[in-house]
């Protein structure tokens, strides 16, 4: 399952968030805000954020995957599910 966040963390209430460990993130517009946060609440899941959005917003952290919009697309195509929150 790929779950799709376009804002920051402290919008959503985590135990509502029901994410596998084997689950991926994909952080897109003002969700790269809290990036970090992110990692602490999901450090067991694969966590991607576009590239654009992370540069458009000048934030950037080593532990996350940053891909270009063909990957966004990729990334998509090859999960059996996804879920936008």
């Amino acid at each position: 399952m790929l779950h799709i966040f376009n804002k920051p963390l402290s919008h959503y209430q985590l135990h509502q968030l029901i994410i596998a460990p084997d689950d991926k993130l994909l952080l897109l517009s003002d969700a790269c805000y809290s990036v970090n946060c992110y990692i602490d609440a999901f450090c067991q899941n694969p966590l991607y954020a576009l590239d654009v959005d992370m540069k458009a917003r000048a934030v950037s952290n080593e532990k996350i995957i940053t891909i270009s919009d063909q990957q966004w697309v990729e990334l998509i195509v090859d999960s059996e599910q996804h879920i936008t929150w």
